[in-house]
């Protein structure tokens, strides 16, 4: 008997993720039940809090009793999906849906950063619902207060280098140079360091997913790529300098693997260009300058499809690619479709060893 225990228990966790379900007002939580409800999304440890999830249950077909009966998490536990509530239940009105509190604020920060201990304990993959950055940062918490996104909360808990915000998609693949900056700082911001980052962990990306040659476009950051500097000049300035640099670093990790790496990587195009050969499939990654100049254009190809990843991470992070939808929480319409591709991406990627050393470049 207890042979045939330990079986089950390997098997049950070999394929198990840590899924944070985000804002307990928003979607997040019917999302997650609905992908977790199917036998085939594999084990879980969701962190959250059981009575929005119950609340969730109810409005979106998925059997509160199911819910009511998911076992406390206990890492030597046996049960496909179990529950990790971190601080106290919350109140009705505190998570009531489509209208964020404080404390809801608050729990949504404490999901992720105990989602994350658990993830990196059990060196599995970390899968995050959506969440609401002015909640958090309106919470009352003082720590919150300079939350502005996953990323970069992540990055500072893992005590990372660098990270680098890339979406993945059946279509094509986008990493971006800088994330949650104002649009008026993100020229001061581009340097060739950061952009041959986002270069190198495209590639590194694309790679671990099976892509063996990958084509890479680099964006410009004006307009028609600086028109010969009649537009700017952060082209000549930032860069080429960094697709030189990830040049090289690409070649030099490939020499040290013994192995050539493969991949092209021109640039700087212009984004409407590369974004446009992207969708044609004639690049498999294109590099973005900042936020919407990525999200924008992947959100029309591929929205509820592509998946957030977290490059440079000790584990591996993948995430939805929309936000809390407060419009339609509670309503039953929410579509698990981003939470399902994310729990398969996260997996795929788990195990895949990085292609190109971390802090090479």
């Amino acid at each position: 008997m207890t042979k045939t225990r330990s079986r089950k228990s390997s098997k049950a966790k070999s394929d198990l993720v840590v899924v944070t379900t985000g804002c307990p007002a928003g979607i997040g939580p019917e999302i997650t039940l609905r992908a977790l409800a199917k036998r085939t999304a594999g084990s879980a440890v969701v962190v959250g809090d059981r009575g929005a999830l119950l609340a969730a249950a109810r409005v979106c077909g998925v059997d509160d009793a199911w819910v009511r009966a998911l076992p406390a998490y206990d890492r030597a536990g046996d049960a496909r999906v179990s529950l990790l509530e971190v601080g106290p239940p919350l109140m009705a009105r505190d998570r009531a849906f489509g209208r964020p509190s404080g404390r809801a604020g608050a729990a949504q920060l404490a999901y992720i950063e105990a989602g994350y201990r658990v993830a990196r304990e059990l060196s599995v993959p970390l899968v995050t619902g959506p969440v609401s950055k002015e909640c958090i940062a309106r919470s009352g918490l003082a720590r919150a207060r300079s939350f502005r996104g996953h990323t970069e909360w992540l990055e500072q808990l893992d005590g990372a280098p660098y990270t680098v915000m890339c979406f993945s998609s059946p279509i094509v693949t986008t990493s971006l140079v800088t994330t949650h900056l104002p649009l008026a700082r993100v020229s001061k911001a581009l340097g060739a360091a950061a952009i041959s980052r986002a270069i190198v962990e495209i590639c590194d990306l694309l790679l671990r997913q099976g892509v063996r040659q990958p084509r890479v476009a680099v964006c410009a950051f004006n307009p028609h790529a600086g028109e010969g500097e009649l537009l700017g000049s952060e082209e000549r300035q930032a860069i080429v300098p960094g697709i030189e640099r990830a040049r090289r670093t690409l070649t030099a990790a490939g020499k040290k693997a013994k192995a050539s790496t493969a991949v092209t990587i021109l640039g700087p195009i212009g984004a409407e260009t590369a974004f446009r050969l992207g969708a044609q499939r004639k690049f498999d990654g294109v590099v973005g300058m900042y936020h919407d100049q990525v999200t924008i254009p992947m959100k029309i190809l591929d929205f509820g499809g592509s998946v957030n990843v977290t490059q440079g991470l000790s584990i591996v992070r993948t995430s939805v690619d929309h936000g809390t939808a407060y419009d339609i929480a509670g309503k039953g319409r929410a579509d698990s479709g981003a939470m399902e591709a994310a729990l398969r991406l996260a997996r795929k990627l788990c195990g895949k060893h990085r292609r190109v050393p971390q802090g090479s470049h």
